[in-house]
């Protein structure tokens, strides 16, 4: 083979091979990868029988027969293939011989066709598909093109009176009306325009009267759809005639088995109005699963774009005429809302009375779509773009029901600007529109994209939040857009100064309803106001002094922390039957400027909640760190000090690296830490746990869980955890001596303690009772009010030295 032919061999696209008595000879680069294989020496010599599927192995065979005896054998035919996977496909074949060197070769072209036969196969049936519901509609349907009909359905010339569908067609639809029609207009002219705007919208209804062979005539509704049918731009027109509307309805029925197949969603209710089956277009459409929508109301879908007079109205004409039929405005599950064409019918039951209710809608949202600049200027503010009080209602009224079903809150932030009539006095309304366009900005910059921005009007704007867990966060978003805009503008080259003021109203504490909301909210700002502008106010007074002092409480921890503001007090742990010391816990306190002390239990929920709690946390290792250092460069004895770890800082990735650092910094090892963790924070993911444990231990640390007791331990896991004590909670050591029940737990978790071989530490321990009491139950070391209560670290030294646990110079 010369090398032009063998490059086009090897680089056809097509699947070649060359057979002798049926074997494989030679075979291109796309043959191997049609059959999936790999070289050509795995075919070679091989049947070619074995690349086709074994049900076609015969007729093949016979093909290759035939042709080796000389006789006349079709040269194209497609068969199935059999790839090396043992895959089928549909391939088409193109055989010939050829005589090299004195022998007869078969050369076959292969091709797959599996896609082009499944696309026509599925061309067919949707053609068929659409011939029958055509054929079978039971209303009058029409093909037309050029203007003119070119075909009917039987139901179209069953409506006229005609025998026969033949003298109907290639005739203009104003050959079956009336010349004029009721408006005055030429049935010509007004057939070609309304042809004309089909094309143009893709789909136009309206009324028309016809005439039947006998002269009479009849009003129907008239819709046109402009489609493509076998590549040909036509329209569908379907008839319906009014006065048969009831008839027509009940006709639906024969329906039924379009059901799945339609692309008009389908709702079907009971006589209470109860969802009892919706199809796959209604899903398509809406978004609402039918486990979703089934069991539910249509009220599911409400858009709050129609008042209560509009449905009072359309059940009443259902109730009393069997039926609806319009334009309606729905939401999907998206919270999108959209535009459906809707009809209504009412089905008796064998009673007479209405025992279902079925609703066929079409989404014709696109095709308004030329009106959504309409649409837009109708519910959004000219100047800023943002939605205005039409809009925001149905936002309002939306994020309401979202809420109330989910059981969340939802806020209104009212926004009145301050010294904006200063503004637009002296400057004008140009500069002023301009300051307006500015601070809707800004407001926007400050929210999240979920949350709606509006402007009422004038210089009043409303936001909507949703999705928070604590009117605080309310109360951060409302700080934020006051520092947004009190920032200066720059407006035409002036610098120009503005504030605002806020009132918030929160779902559901401060109204059930949207206009109540509003009002509230709108009280609420005039309350900011008369407090000095450039401040927020909530509704509820009370809710309004939690959520400042909540924001205070935070803004002083994290300036207590920039200002080392934070001390740690020490209270020793003392080993009963020596009474010596043999450890000390690690308490933190706040001294504010002013020399009060804040206890932890009013500040660590806040740092808690708000983070603050892990910059805390590595705080409180660095200076317990820091004095432990000091005091052993002092003499003091190797005495562990122990340090609590929130459940948060226990969370950080960075944990075990950044103790690891600290240890390394201040020189100690880390036998002279312990640290305490809740039974919460281990459980939280015990797995984890467990590895975060084992490195902690890996630096020396000693682990202990504190208040023990009070949480919900798996002893599965405790036992695998590598912690080394267990605290008693002060809980159970308080009623000791008067509560037998807290005497048991005692005894069990020291008990428990034993078996786990762990140490057991006693907290809260003030009386002689209460000691004697863990004395004789086993426990050995406690710590308490008993022995001290908590001291700053130079008061905790001078404890140790009247007790003669430190000397100075002692080594």
């Amino acid at each position: 083979m010369s090398q032009t032919l063998q490059a086009i061999f090897d680089n056809a696209m097509d699947a070649i091979c060359l057979h002798r008595n049926g074997l494989h000879t030679l075979v291109n680069p796309a043959y191997l990868r049609l059959f999936g294989y790999d070289s050509p020496d795995e075919l070679i010599g091989t049947s070619i029988i074995d690349t086709v599927a074994p049900d076609q192995r015969p007729l093949v065979l016979d093909r290759i027969t035939r042709r080796a005896r000389g006789e006349a054998v079709e040269a194209e035919y497609v068969t199935r293939g059999l790839r090396r996977d043992g895959s089928a496909f549909d391939m088409e074949v193109h055989g010939s011989s050829y005589a090299l060197g004195g022998r007869t070769y078969t050369m076959a072209i292969l091709r797959d066709v599996t896609a082009r036969r499944e696309e026509a196969v599925r061309v067919r049936e949707s053609e068929e598909r659409m011939r029958t519901l055509f054929d079978s509609s039971p209303d009058p349907a029409w093909i037309i093109e050029d203007n003119r009909f070119i075909e009917c359905n039987d139901a179209a010339v069953s409506i006229l009176g005609y025998p026969s569908k033949d003298v109907l067609l290639f005739i203009h639809p104003s050959q079956l009306s009336p010349p004029v029609q009721p408006d005055g207009e030429s049935s010509f002219s007004k057939a070609e325009r309304m042809m004309a705007q089909a094309r143009e919208k893709g789909i136009h209804r309206f009324e028309w009267v016809h005439t039947r062979l006998d002269g009479s005539e009849f009003l129907a509704e008239v819709t046109l759809s402009a489609i493509v049918l076998q590549g040909r731009p036509v329209i569908y027109c379907a008839w319906r005639d009014i006065t048969e509307r009831k008839l027509a309805e009940a006709e639906m029925q024969l329906a039924a088995s379009v059901f799945h197949t339609t692309q008009e969603g389908i709702l079907i209710t009971d006589s209470t109005g109860v969802i009892v089956s919706v199809n796959p277009a209604f899903t398509e459409i809406t978004g609402y699963t039918a486990e979703e929508a089934i069991g539910q109301t249509p009220r599911l879908l409400k858009s709050n774009h129609h008042d209560d007079a509009f449905y009072t109205g359309m059940w009443r004409q259902i109730i009393n005429e069997g039926g609806w039929q319009g334009e309606l405005w729905n939401r999907r599950k998206n919270g999108e809302a959209f535009l459906e064409w809707l009809t209504i019918t009412a089905i008796p039951g064998a009673d007479g009375r209405f025992s279902r209710f079925v609703s066929v809608f079409t989404d014709v949202t696109e095709l308004r779509r030329k009106d959504e600049q309409i649409r837009y200027q109708a519910y959004h503010d000219a100047l800023t773009g943002l939605p205005n009080r039409a809009l925001l209602d149905d936002r309002l009224e939306h994020a309401i029901d979202v809420a109330r079903r989910q059981a969340n809150q939802v806020a209104v932030l009212f926004l009145d600007l301050d010294r904006f009539k200063v503004v637009n006095d002296s400057l004008g309304h140009q500069e002023g529109d301009k300051l307006l366009q500015t601070t809707a900005q800004r407001i926007q910059d400050s929210v999240r994209r979920s949350d709606t921005v509006g402007r009422l009007g004038g210089d009043e704007f409303i936001v909507i939040l949703g999705d928070f867990t604590d009117t605080a966060e309310v109360a951060q978003v409302a700080d934020k857009i006051i520092a947004a805009i009190a920032a200066p503008f720059d407006i035409s080259g002036r610098l120009l100064h503005s504030g605002t003021s806020i009132g918030i109203a929160v779902f559901p504490q401060d109204g059930d309803d949207g206009p109540t909301l509003m009002k509230n909210a709108d009280i609420a700002m005039y309350q900011a106001k008369a407090a000095g502008r450039s401040t927020f106010r909530f509704f509820d007074p009370s809710m309004n002094l939690r959520a400042q002092q909540r924001l205070e409480m935070e803004a002083s921890l994290r300036r207590a922390l920039e200002d080392g503001e934070f001390v740690l007090y020490y209270q020793p742990k003392v080993h009963v039957p020596t009474g010596r010391l043999c450890g000390a816990e690690a308490l933190i306190r706040w001294r504010q400027p002013g020399g009060e002390l804040i206890s932890p239990i009013d500040f660590i929920p806040i740092a808690e909640e708000t983070g603050l709690i892990v910059p805390i946390g590595y705080w409180v290792l660095e200076q317990a760190c820091r004095d432990v250092r000091s005091w052993r460069d002092a003499g003091l004895p190797d005495i562990p000090v122990a340090v609590n770890l929130s459940v948060r800082q226990f969370r950080d990735e960075s944990l075990v690296r950044r103790i690891e650092e600290i240890l390394l910094r201040h020189g100690i090892s880390g036998d002279a830490i312990e640290v305490e963790l809740t039974e919460s924070a281990v459980m939280e993911d015990p797995q984890k746990a467990i590895v975060t444990l084992q490195r902690l231990r890996g630096l020396g640390l000693r682990v202990s869980v504190d208040d023990f007791g009070t949480g919900y331990s798996s002893l599965a896991y405790l036992k695998r955890f590598p912690i080394s004590a267990i605290k008693i909670d002060r809980s159970f050591i308080a009623d000791l001596g008067i509560d037998p029940e807290d005497a048991a737990i005692i005894q069990t978790i020291i008990a428990l303690a034993r078996i786990l071989r762990l140490d057991v530490v006693a907290e809260g321990v003030e009386t002689d009772g209460q000691l004697a009491f863990l004395s004789e139950l086993g426990c050995d070391v406690v710590q308490g009010y008993h022995y001290s209560r908590p001291l700053p670290a130079d008061e905790y030294v001078g404890w140790l030295r009247r007790r003669g646990e430190w000397k100075d110079g002692a080594a």
